[in-house]
């Protein structure tokens, strides 16, 4: 088998059943499996769902009715997949028929990571925030040529990650709406005993990936397409609603609490988990030296500026020992964030309104 694509899941069936359609609708052959590996309360819907789609062979549904955390849904899923190659996607995201091929030419070419270009889909009943409008059903990309791609050094791409106070993904390979070569994953797992060391998996992986290969490549046309839904925690990013006690969150690994870095403010947001995920991630590999480097300010700016509303609750009992240069990065933050708006409405963004669901997203991405 060339390529998996894992699909962790817990009580989104609304989306998942959509995906795994959509999935379906590829020419599977022998090159693709899909693995779905649920964690929902209650999973009878799934059941009759995939007794239906019985008689596609590479389609695996695997249920664990004990209460786990996102890490250990997505170790099972890592660990159940079979694929040379992995790609995990969220229950609301897609990839583009293109895959295989890109694939391919990844095995080919003895790259051990892929990353893409990645347009949006909202999907119906996502609501907008402030910045936005009419983001219920919408399609949104830039402008993009096949074929086009670049090599990216990771230790380069930490370090920008890391400056900027491991906020963002951003510029880091990563499996999740990635492609990445199992070799790879097994040099992790090998290391830290899960695919994903830290309480978020996106980063925390992303984060240990720099730490087992020196370059990846970014192909800047798209492979998978990410979908934001109102159930999901990107939809609720888009609302800046991603927020809670740490002791709340019941997806979080068990002793995330406990083990929560006294630099980091406590309490679940994207900016918080997110450098949460790389300090622990960057324990498993002992690289002191990468831990000294990372911008606290910067987390702290970034977090006034974006959760600007729940900054004293987020900010509750915490120190903060540079306010004149965090008032600094708030100001270079904010400009950013003024000129992305921008650019999103000079018409370099590009958005198409009243697409039904993902799959025809899909199909209209595969004609532009």
């Amino acid at each position: 088998m060339l390529l998996s694509i894992i699909i962790p899941t817990k009580n989104r069936y609304s989306t998942l059943f959509i995906v795994v359609d959509m999935l379906l609708s590829f020419d599977l052959n022998n090159d693709i499996e899909i693995v779905v590996q649920d964690n929902s309360d209650d999973n009878k819907d799934a059941i009759d769902f995939f007794a239906q789609k019985s008689n596609f062979k590479n389609l695996h549904y695997y249920y664990s009715s004990e209460d786990l955390s996102v890490i250990e849904n997505s170790d099972k899923a890592v660990l159940n997949s079979t694929g040379e190659y992995v790609c995990f996607i969220g229950d609301d995201d897609a990839v583009m028929p293109n895959i295989i091929d890109v694939t391919k030419w990844m095995k080919e070419n003895n790259y051990n990571a892929l990353k893409s270009y990645e347009p949006n889909y909202y999907w119906p009943n996502q609501k907008a925030n402030y910045l936005s409008n009419d983001t219920s059903g919408v399609f949104r990309y830039k402008k993009w040529r096949v074929g086009s791609f670049e090599i990216i050094k990771t230790k380069e791409a930490l370090n920008y990650t890391l400056n900027r106070g491991a906020v963002l993904i951003d510029k880091l390979p990563c499996l999740y709406h990635g492609i990445v070569n199992r070799n790879t994953l097994d040099e992790i797992y090998k290391k830290a005993k899960t695919f994903f060391p830290g309480p978020s998996p996106d980063m925390a992986n992303a984060i240990a990936l720099t730490q087992v290969i020196d370059s990846y490549v970014f192909v800047k046309y798209p492979v998978i397409i990410s979908g934001k839904s109102t159930i999901s925690a990107g939809g609720a990013g888009v609302l800046h609603q991603h927020i809670a006690k740490i002791e709340d969150v019941k997806h979080l690994p068990k002793n995330t609490s406990k083990n929560w870095d006294k630099r980091v403010p406590k309490y679940w947001t994207g900016p918080t988990i997110y450098a949460e995920s790389a300090i622990k991630a960057l324990e498993v590999f002992q690289n002191n030296e990468a831990l000294k480097k990372i911008n606290f300010d910067y987390l702290y700016a970034y977090i006034k500026v974006f959760n600007k509303k729940q900054i004293h609750v987020i900010f509750k009992d915490f120190e903060i020992k540079n306010p004149i240069k965090i008032q600094i990065l708030k100001f270079e933050i904010f400009l950013f964030r003024v000129l992305i708006f921008i650019s999103n409405r000079n018409g370099s963004v590009k958005k198409i309104s009243g697409i039904k669901d993902i799959k025809s997203a899909v199909e209209i991405a595969s004609k532009l």
